[in-house]
């Protein structure tokens, strides 16, 4: 481990070399999860626009040379379908920040940002999208909650048409292109894959990182985190170049073989069908020679856990409440939900199989009604603890035999949010999260506990990130002065041990 750490951080040393002049990238070859927080690809666990809540997102271009085209894809929490997406483009050192909340006027999720950096379309100040939701479903509220992809599609060198548009000059581009702004003329083209091919776009190198936080003004409570951070490295465990996947943000069939662009379920079974503005995704092949599976079986593997673990604080002399979040972001490339039966596919699970597999038909169900469907990854164990190391593992220390041993727990959801001794998932809790959320009774207030996820295939774990909310009042204060305030614990995780080489003779 302190080696890989260490090759992470020369990697990091050396990509920032390259970006200011020295050393130059090699082709990438694997995908690496890296806690310098620095990557090509980018995951925001959780935003939520619920009950007063706004989330607020800020990416960072750290590569002071080149400029950066960035895929920035919403999904809601249910199924992880698309409610909104969009290309930005980052210039050299450039921070692009913006606020998701609910639109009072029509219960939406929507966008907000004053930032001049250019975008694709040119206004992105608006509700999010419901037409890949469940028609069936409150669609207002499923776009309220989700988490959030973000993936360097290739960079922007000097001297081409794109970097002069997008360069900041004084503050902000020579030509307005945001916020509504008609077109720049050089970034015209960008709507056909010709106009893409001939851009010349470059190697997508590292250099991203995005902070996120959760803001409820009228509660005054806050939380805070980083994006969890993804490098393409090369077989030297060195920050690489991936393969240039921007697409036109455009409506139209993609050329090629679904299949070698994408591992979602429902685009290659042809349940919905795929347009330009759906690529690139996190399968999307960034090496020469992978294919899309290959490539969400990598990343799988490289968020991959074999059990979570985390406090939790439910003191009620201080109003204390806390939510876990398990945000799945690769359960999509193995199995979706097709709503209703379309284009010759049976309403239901659809599934890419991967090697190794995570989710497959023997850990997943369907639970809900037809308004309310979400997918479930089942077998997950929970033990939880007091803070003085006493363990409630059921409801009693000593049973009347036979007992029913204690259940395993479905996570449904592709966002799942567990209420710990909330009292049921509709009372009041840390994020007043309402799309996929489910109430846990552990037996103690405060204390910590883990769930044991062995996922599909014996010992791979599951691809998961997350983290605790947790929310209390202090009651030792002045008159008029809020006592709220939030507290953000990253999960903690043990990752699936990588089998020992055999000797070499």
């Amino acid at each position: 481990m302190r080696k890989n750490i260490l090759s992470l951080s020369i990697a990091a040393m050396v990509g920032g070399l390259g970006l200011a002049g020295g050393a130059v990238a090699a082709p990438a070859t694997k995908l690496v999860v890296t806690p310098e927080g620095i990557g090509h690809i980018l995951v925001v666990p959780y935003f939520t626009a619920q009950e007063g809540n706004a989330t607020l997102l800020n990416i960072v271009n750290t590569d002071e040379t080149n400029g950066k085209a960035v895929k920035v894809r919403f999904r809601g929490a249910s199924n992880s379908d698309d409610v909104f997406d969009f290309t930005l483009f980052l210039s050299p050192g450039d921070v692009w920040a913006a606020e998701i909340s609910q639109n009072p006027s029509t219960g939406l999720a929507r966008l907000s940002t004053p930032d001049n950096s250019c975008t694709l379309p040119t206004q992105v100040n608006r509700d999010f999208i419901t037409a890949r939701l469940n028609p069936k479903a409150n669609l207002a509220n499923e776009t309220r909650e989700g988490y959030i992809e973000i993936l360097n599609t290739a960079d922007i060198k000097p001297g081409t048409a794109v970097y002069s548009a997008i360069k900041h000059v004084k503050g902000a581009p020579p030509v307005a292109c945001s916020n509504g702004a008609a077109t720049p003329a050089a970034l015209k083209p960008l709507l056909t894959e010709a106009g893409i091919s001939a851009a010349g776009f470059s190697a997508p190198t590292t250099g991203l990182f995005a902070n996120w936080s959760i803001f409820n003004v009228a509660d005054a409570t806050s939380w805070s985190g980083e994006a969890t951070a993804i490098v393409a490295v090369d077989a030297r465990g060195l920050a690489g170049e991936g393969l240039v996947v921007a697409h036109p943000q455009a409506n139209g069939k993609p050329s090629g073989s679904v299949a070698d662009l994408t591992a979602d379920p429902l685009l290659v079974s042809g349940a919905v069908t795929i347009q330009h503005f759906d690529l690139p995704d996190l399968s999307t092949p960034y090496f020469t020679g992978s294919t899309a599976a290959d490539q969400a079986a990598k990343l799988s593997g490289a968020l991959a856990k074999t059990s979570i673990k985390n406090e939790y604080f439910t003191d009620d002399s201080v109003q204390a409440q806390t939510d876990w979040v398990f945000s799945l972001p690769t359960r999509r490339y193995s199995v979706a939900l097709n709503y209703e039966a379309s284009n010759g596919v049976p309403a239901g699970r659809v599934f890419t199989t991967l090697s190794p597999e995570y989710f497959n038909a023997s850990n997943t169900t369907v639970e809900g009604s037809a308004a309310t469907q979400k997918i479930c990854v089942s077998g997950i164990d929970r033990v939880f603890w007091d803070r003085s190391e006493q363990q409630k593992a059921s409801d009693e220390d000593f049973v009347i035999s036979p007992s029913p041993i204690a259940p395993k727990i479905n996570l449904c959801g592709e966002v799942a949010v567990w209420s710990i001794n909330a009292g049921d998932e509709f009372a009041a809790s840390a994020l007043s999260a309402s799309v996929a959320r489910k109430n846990l009774e552990v037996g103690y207030a405060d204390g910590w506990g883990k769930f044991v996820t062995p996922g599909a295939t014996n010992g791979k774990g599951l691809p998961m990130l997350g983290a605790a909310f947790a929310k209390a009042t202090s009651t030792n204060i002045g008159a008029g002065v809020s006592g709220n305030f939030g507290l953000a614990w990253a999960h903690r995780y043990t990752s699936p041990v990588a089998p020992v080489p055999a000797p070499q003779p």
